[in-house]
């Protein structure tokens, strides 16, 4: 008797990353939504930053980092302001990716025209929202194995965490392709763990997601360390619109991680 594998080694990033290639007015959508969404967060940041300062002088853009410092030292306003701002930016994210994904997931599986993604995304809103509360549990799990790693091995872990942190971001992906394309029940627990046994199971799709996901991370540290360096305050708006145009390039990974998922779910409809 033959024993059979508990792993599936097949995976197609490639295919996924044609889906996402055939598929440019969503990235461009996503990508606008970002835009306005980090100038509308950005305006009362903006506004008490400015209040705080009209009086000074000292602010320049040859010392921005020391004078940023100085201001949120000095200015509680302003602290107040960054951190419901941050608060506010995470919260709205959050709405808008658990809104945003079914439409997403639907499109990178077929064309479609805009008025049956919009009726997807309000149809599987409450389903995207409870399958995103039962994640929830394996991401405090995994992260807490993530923090583990880092503790106990430092930098040299760094790879191991990134892929154990990357886990739920998957499953998660994977329950919503379960719901969204494959029909399967809604509400239950069941759905989104046996989203995360599929995800453990497929090794390939598991590290190409966890690379995604980082390049993902790597991209925003990137562009925020350009705008604040010496060579951003040179460069001036150009600077911006560098970050701005990593922020596409950040979008366009997580659409190819959310592509794996409808891929796996493809390639595992199809006969063998």
């Amino acid at each position: 008797m033959k024993l059979r594998s508990p792993f599936v080694w097949r995976s197609r990033p490639l295919q996924a990353l044609l889906r996402v290639l055939r598929a440019p007015w969503l990235v461009l959508g996503l990508w606008l939504v970002q835009l306005v969404l980090a100038w509308l967060l950005a305006f009362p940041v903006r506004m008490a930053g400015e209040a705080a300062r009209a009086s000074t002088t000292w602010f320049d853009d040859g010392h921005r980092l020391r004078a940023l410092v100085e201001l949120l030292i000095e200015e509680r306003a302003v602290v107040g302001a960054i951190m419901a701002s941050l608060a506010s930016s995470g919260l709205i994210a959050l709405v808008i990716a658990i809104v945003v994904a079914p439409a997403t997931i639907r499109r990178l599986s077929r064309p479609a025209e805009l008025a049956r993604l919009g009726q997807v995304s309000a149809t599987m809103f409450a389903p995207s929202l409870v399958q995103t509360l039962y994640g929830l549990v394996p991401r405090a799990a995994f992260g807490g194995l993530a923090a583990l790693v880092l503790a106990l091995a430092g930098a040299p872990g760094l790879p191991l965490a990134g892929l154990l942190a990357s886990i739920p971001t998957l499953a998660l992906d994977r329950a919503r392709v379960a719901v969204v394309l494959e029909g399967q029940r809604r509400y239950h627990p069941m759905t989104h763990l046996r989203a995360l046994v599929h995800v453990l199971r497929r090794p390939v799709w598991l590290a190409c997601g966890a690379l995604l996901e980082g390049l993902q991370l790597v991209v925003g540290i990137a562009a925020l360390g350009l705008v604040i360096s010496p060579t951003g305050v040179a460069m001036g708006g150009g600077a911006l619109w560098l970050a701005r145009l990593a922020g596409l390039i950040a979008i366009v990974f997580g659409a190819w991680r959310i592509a794996l998922a409808v891929e796996d779910g493809v390639e595992d409809a199809s006969p063998d």
